[in-house]
């Protein structure tokens, strides 16, 4: 009986000595990131199961930023934390941009691999991934689905790197795009908590970006496919026309935007309301999406033991401060990015799950370089980079550390000519400074829809200076010298 009696006393010696780092594995949270492509923050009245079921239980990022509103520089920042001066990512296509412009040694899946987390990705990845070699799995994943561009800006017969296998889907309607990763990823889900441990799970579906195959995305295409579905629900959609939709008058503008943008003519205005068509069916299927990666993390059990985010790499406008794309792989009108403007560099950030208070609203500017902080506080990872961005986990329960925060907007030399900027994007002002000097300046509050550049008037002349002081820090600003805090500003004219 006393030899029982001490076997029971070293197991349970044994156990408590394990227990303490075991438990930590066990309560590490499972993190989910769904990243749109070129979805602006105005369409989420299309997505209503996402409002339901991840705003409503979680923290919306009112004014979320991507701090280069361009597809690849943005997601090399979801990957390293970082504003582009610093990773260098400036541009969608060698030499200045694509897949194999990013430094790879060092990216987020890599650090959460090395916290015990099982990574896996599906869809898009970045501009030009796959182009030089197809089977290439990039570093960092446990799990790859990517896709092989140039297919990976189509809606059907998109080819797949499956860890290093390539799988060309049929072009038919149960092979639509975002229902294909749809079930990936609820596949993948079942699979990664059958495992056990943690798991990161990227989910980038090409919705609601042009079909864009021909040039490899590198000019405009086609506009978005919804699911079949939806062919008919959102075929004769109206298209919004906001108050900024071919601006009457521009003079505020920089002198190349009127003579670079006339109005826009009613041929134009017919083709950007096929491609808002387009672009709210796609988005209705990627809400298909998420509703189904909320039911499959439910069903494996792990849904209250999973941060889900979701958000965009940029936004888009359609005919906003009259511009649109002037080369399209159709010549026809097109939206564009790129821009400081509103409707580019803001985008969707919804955060839900054990991390995030729920029915919370952040305020402050936050920007994509905070994703990867995020995630690796979530995931108890360190990362190898010195981060430009903050993690939103505190900010989610204490909105007023963002209150006074100024966050970076940049723009660099390429191939399309389109001005290079720097800007500083606070909670009420933007001020832009193009590289040759033009400035605009826009009160957010007061001036919503960007109707009327204020950097003139002498009313906002202490505003000015105390934001251009801010956005000098911040032009070459890295690690924790890109957390800058304007604090409070004073009322225009006071």
């Amino acid at each position: 009986m006393k030899r029982l009696t001490l076997a029971a006393l070293v197991l349970v010696a044994l156990a408590a000595a394990v227990a303490p780092g075991a438990q930590a594995a066990a309560d590490r949270h499972n993190i989910v990131v769904i990243m749109t492509d070129d979805q602006d923050f105005r369409s989420m009245w299309a997505m209503p199961q996402t409002r339901k079921l991840l705003a409503k239980r979680g923290t919306t990022f009112r004014q979320a930023l991507v701090s280069l509103p361009l597809c690849c520089p943005s997601r090399a920042t979801y990957y390293t934390g970082q504003y582009a001066h610093n990773h260098d990512v400036r541009w969608n296509t060698f030499p200045l941009g694509g897949y194999d412009k990013l430094r790879q040694d060092e990216v987020l899946p890599l650090w959460l691999q090395r916290a015990g987390y099982r990574t896996i990705h599906i869809g898009k990845y970045l501009n030009q991934t796959g182009e030089r070699n197809p089977t290439e799995v990039p570093r960092g994943w446990s799990d790859y689905m990517g896709g092989v561009d140039p297919s990976t800006y189509d809606y059907y017969g998109m080819t797949l790197n499956h860890n290093g296998k390539l799988v060309t889907y049929p072009r038919n309607d149960r092979h639509y795009s975002t229902d294909v990763y749809a079930r990936l990823a609820r596949k993948a889900i079942a699979d990664a908590t059958r495992r056990g441990g943690p798991f990161f799970l990227s989910v980038a579906p090409n919705a609601p970006h042009t079909v864009s195959v021909k040039s490899n995305a590198e000019i405009e295409g086609t506009p978005a496919l919804a699911p079949p579905r939806y062919r008919k629900r959102f075929a004769d959609l109206t298209f919004p026309h906001y108050p900024n939709f071919n601006e009457v008058d521009i003079s505020d503008k920089p002198d190349w935007m009127p003579t670079i943008f006339p109005p826009l003519t009613a041929k134009q205005e017919r083709e950007l309301a096929a491609h808002y068509r387009g672009r709210m069916g796609a988005v209705r299927g990627v809400d298909d999406l998420v509703a189904g990666v909320v039911r499959a993390l439910d069903q494996a059990g792990v849904l209250g033991s999973t941060d889900i985010l979701f958000t965009s790499d940029n936004g888009w406008m359609l005919g906003e401060h009259r511009l649109v794309d002037p080369k399209t792989e159709d010549d026809r009108a097109s939206g564009v990015k790129y821009f400081a403007y509103e409707g580019a560099s803001r985008v969707p950030l919804i955060a839900a799950g054990p991390d995030f208070p729920r029915g919370r609203v952040v305020d402050g500017p936050v920007v994509n370089a905070d994703l990867a902080p995020t995630i690796a506080q979530i995931a108890g990872a360190t990362p190898g980079l010195a981060p430009d961005g903050r993690s939103l986990v505190p900010v989610a329960q204490n909105p007023a550390l963002v209150a006074g925060r100024g966050v970076l907007l940049e723009g660099f030399e390429n191939p399309r000519s389109a001005p290079a900027y720097t800007s500083i994007r606070t909670q009420r002002y933007r001020l832009d400074v193009q590289f040759d000097g033009v400035e605009q300046l826009y009160d957010l509050e007061r001036d919503p829809w960007e109707l009327q550049s204020v950097h003139a008037d002498p009313r906002y002349a202490r505003i000015k200076a105390t934001l251009a002081a801010g956005l000098e820090r911040l032009r070459t600003c890295a690690g924790e010298t890109c957390q800058v805090d304007v604090g409070p500003l004073p009322e225009p004219g006071s």
